[in-house]
């Protein structure tokens, strides 16, 4: 990675969190571009759209066990890590059988990840800053 592709209004200024967003930020491009490129979604597009599942299920974990180290409630942010994976599963789903909407799959993708940090890990963000200042 060459340089920070996320937004600074994306920056949660927990320094883990914000190199794994931006990771996955340069991941989401690659899936995007290979799927664009590839007429029937399949070879890279879904090796990369796979690779992504997992990257986005650790980052999951990690801001889950991190939330839960510091007493943070996390029950909602939970829920919506849920519900991306489940999306991104079917999505390979779909690709796998040929009937992946890929333009949908792009918008989706290109507003899930923001929404996502705005509405939850910003918030997770301040909450783990200010837990480690009282320790």
């Amino acid at each position: 990675m060459s340089a920070i592709l996320v937004p600074t209004g994306l920056l949660t200024g927990v320094a883990e969190m914000d190199g794994q967003h931006d990771h996955l930020f340069h991941e989401i491009q690659q899936v995007k571009d290979a799927l664009l490129a590839a007429s029937d979604g399949q070879g890279d597009g879904l090796a990369l759209l796979l690779r992504l599942a997992d990257e986005l299920d650790q980052h999951f974990v990690w801001e889950e066990e991190s939330a839960r180290a510091h007493g943070i409630p996390f029950a909602d942010h939970a829920r919506d890590h849920a519900r991306i994976g489940a999306f991104v599963r079917a999505k390979i789903k779909e690709l796998n059988s040929g009937e992946c909407n890929i333009p949908a799959l792009m918008v989706f993708m290109d507003r899930c990840f923001e929404t996502h940090v705005v509405h939850h890990d910003l918030k997770l963000g301040r909450d783990l800053l200010a837990a480690q200042t009282l320790v």
